[in-house]
């Protein structure tokens, strides 16, 4: 970057510092963060330290308080050079100028620790030649054409919203829910910061709000992330080019697709809609809706509506607006009475229009496969990952022949090539506020549409499996509401000439308060009456101190302690389980009590004592063979690791079962299954995110992956095969670990 040749700070890091010292508490510390680089092996590697406002780091402190006040003053000069002249976004000069009110509050603020400046340098910040330079820059050259306040109402204006801002016209359900019980954490006085911003952990408490109805976030951290993503790109006389630059032309192909097959699934009925409902309904509004999205998906289903041939309007748009009207019409006055009092046989027009309706939602849950047109995207992102890696990685990559060494290290090449493309999921955020305005979480209206991945086929029986996210609307924290397009899915499976049935692993922390509320409504929905046939939620325990092997259970080494807190925690209440009633219990935990004793004995050799590593991947493990007896007992059609998004928890466990199974049947790996599992790894994350998968989350699956890959080495390849479905034979009652796998085709 061409900032970094004046200084070791890029103006992203200057913003950065200046925006903690502008927001510093008084009686807090505060540091001033310095970059170093050194070397190893040719490899540069960046770390930073922190000088507190002490006086014994007076003269460092000072010296980088300069520092971030020259890169400020260079950006401005490139700023006016280069852009100054044409440049009339309000927001893009509100910006400057909020920068410089930053410099300003810093600079107050740092007067007063007098203790340092009084003392050490005996002058005030603002008597620095480098902030009077700045200053008198900004001013004489800059200052004139600043637009007072248009960002400020931007921020405010996304910060005290309106409480709802519905994407649809018809009026938002009733929020339905239990309350998160009295022992989960107030949330009165959480906010979410810049760092967890980056971090993108949490991004969906933007859209949800507090009990009270304020927001998890404050103005100045909306300031700090609009500053980075609007003028972080300004330098950079040799900027690489941005690896994933293509990523909405990427999405606006996979609606397409997606259009492409909800149409293909609908196939013979809307032609029966076009010329038997339309203009026959006696609820013509209802009628146009409908007839409204179809049009829009099938506008989104032409070539020549794809982002890449610069169409009005684009095939994605075109999928949003089918969303948006298909919403209209699922909370529709007219289509609820229908679902509260079912309309008789002879009624044909509505009888066939909820048919019709039914099978959308089917298709909208369970056929897209426009997913898969990142197959191919994502093996050239990881070719070109691995050439800008040193041959010394390479070399030593390829030293352990193994799986989970591959993964490794092209996740670490794929995070590097990803640095081209820095702070995506600000962009992400800011597109949603932006874009829609979107206050309430409903990752289905937010881009994150489901798709169709590998199905297991056993004895005859083929079971979907299928991404999605959480599928619920959130615009409190305490509640949640189903959204109507999963239970249309629902009823297509109860109306079906054979009963169909769901299993949703639900993969979200019912013990936080972050995920309690949506936890506890999928787990209510399969209670009711209309959907107990065609859906069952288990709820796996995530982000417990017990999954993550925390205080207080951080150094219990001894196996059998373990494995009985382990058990403890599976049958127990309270601990983030929850199997429901539909389940036999007894049949359930016997398997847990063999099941433990098995992953014991053959993944850890039945050894007294497992570090806290060993623990992870044990966890890892077992819930990989628990997930295939809870399929094996309900027997469904179609299985789900859901998520509140889809894109890491779930995507971590579709990749970990799809590399287990294909272990256990002898398969050889070929290039196909090795693009499809990076396929599974990579592509939600960086669709939808525009990052790699969390590196906690990779981390875990990578590390029982090498333990799965370890123990079947150990075995050799057919005797580990061999000895997984002989012990395991018994506790199962189909031969569901040997199931074929079958790619989308």
């Amino acid at each position: 970057m061409a900032s970094k040749s004046h200084s070791n700070l890029s103006i992203i890091e200057a913003v950065e510092t200046l925006s903690n010292i502008a927001d510093l508490e008084l009686d807090r510390d505060v540091g001033v963060a310095q970059k170093h680089e050194i070397v190893l092996h040719n490899e540069k590697i960046a770390y930073k330290t922190v000088h507190w406002l002490h006086e014994q780091d007076a003269t460092t402190t000072v010296s980088l308080v300069r520092e971030t006040f020259r890169v400020v003053l260079h950006f401005l000069k490139q700023f006016y050079k280069k852009e100054y002249s044409y440049v009339s976004d309000p927001k893009t000069i509100e910006g400057i100028k909020t920068i410089m009110v930053l410099v300003g509050e810093a600079a107050k603020k740092l007067d007063k620790y007098t203790n340092l400046f009084h003392e050490s340098h005996k002058q005030s910040v603002m008597e620095l030649k480098e902030f009077k330079q700045l200053q008198d820059f900004y001013l004489s050259k800059i200052a004139r054409k600043i637009d007072e306040e248009v960002l400020s109402r931007w921020i405010l204006g996304l910060t005290f919203g309106k409480l709802q801002k519905l994407p649809f016209k018809a009026k938002a359900p009733k929020l339905v829910g239990k309350e998160a019980p009295s022992k989960i954490e107030e949330t009165k006085h959480l906010f979410i910061d810049l760092e967890t911003v980056k971090k993108d952990t949490e991004y969906e408490l933007f859209f949800i709000r507090k009990e009270d109805g304020s927001r998890f976030f404050s103005p100045r951290l909306l300031r700090n992330i609009k500053l980075v993503c609007d003028f972080g790109d300004y330098f950079g006389e040799t900027k690489e080019l941005d690896p994933i630059i293509d990523v909405k032309k990427w999405l606006d192909r996979v609606f397409h697709e997606s259009a492409v097959d909800i149409l293909k699934a609908v196939g013979n009925k809307l032609n029966v809609f076009f010329h038997d409902i339309v203009g026959n309904s006696k609820d013509e509004e209802f009628t146009d809706l409908l007839k409204d999205a179809f049009m829009a998906l099938m506008l989104s289903s032409h070539n020549h509506n794809l982002l890449q041939n610069k169409p009005v309007k684009s095939c994605g748009e075109y999928f949003v607006d089918f969303q948006g009207f298909l919403r209209d019409v699922l909370n529709s006055r007219v289509y609820q009475k229908w679902i509260a009092y079912p309309p008789k046989e002879n009624n044909v027009i509505a009888v066939d229009t909820l048919d019709i309706i039914h099978t959308v939602c089917s298709a909208y849950y369970s056929s897209l496969q426009g997913l898969e047109e990142m197959v191919s995207i994502i093996d050239v992102l990881i070719h070109d990952s691995i050439q800008k890696v040193s041959a010394e990685h390479l070399q030593e990559a390829k030293k352990i022949d193994r799986l989970w060494s591959k993964l490794g290290a092209d996740y670490i090449a794929m995070t590097k090539l990803l640095k081209g493309h820095p702070n995506g999921p600000l962009f992400k955020v800011l597109d949603v506020l932006e874009e829609n305005a979107l206050h309430l979480y409903d990752p289905i209206m937010q881009h994150n549409i489901p798709s169709q991945l590998f199905d297991l086929y056993v004895q005859n029986h083929r079971i979907e499996n299928i991404r999605f996210a959480c599928p619920i609307s959130q615009e409190f924290i305490n509640k949640a509401v189903v959204n109507e397009e999963f239970k249309g899915f629902l009823r297509d499976y109860t109306q079906s000439s054979v009963q169909k049935k769901h299993l949703l692993f639900n993969l979200q922390d019912r013990t936080s308060w972050r995920e309690h509320a949506r936890s506890v409504v999928l787990e209510e929905l399969q209670h009711q009456s209309e959907f107990e046939k065609a859906l069952c939620v288990v709820t796996l325990a995530i982000d417990t101190d017990f999954f993550h092997q925390l205080a207080p259970y951080h150094q219990v080494n001894h196996a059998t302690t373990f494995i009985d807190q382990f058990k403890e925690h599976l049958k127990g209440e309270g601990s983030g389980f929850y199997f429901p009633p539909s389940i036999n219990k007894k049949e359930l935990f016997n398997f847990i009590d063999k099941g433990m004793e098995l992953v014991h004995r053959i993944f850890f050799s039945n050894k007294n004592v497992l570090l806290r590593e060993h623990r992870l991947d044990f966890i890892e493990i077992f819930y990989l063979f628990l997930q295939l007896k809870l399929i094996d007992m309900v027997k469904p059609n179609s299985f789900s690791f859901t998520c509140k998004d889809g894109i890491d928890v779930g995507m971590a466990y579709n990749s970990e079962l799809f590399v287990l199974l294909k272990f256990i049947n002898l398969s050889e790996w070929n290039e196909s299954d090795r693009d499809y599992l990076n396929f599974l790894i990579y592509t939600p994350a960086i669709l939808y995110r525009e990052r790699v998968m969390l590196p906690d989350r990779f981390n875990r699956m990578l590390s029982a992956i090498r333990t799965i890959e370890s123990a079947q080495h150990e075995y050799g390849k057919e005797k580990f095969s061999k000895v997984i479905e002989e012990s395991f034979a018994s506790v199962f009652n189909t031969p569901i670990l040997g199931s074929m796998l079958l790619l989308p085709s």
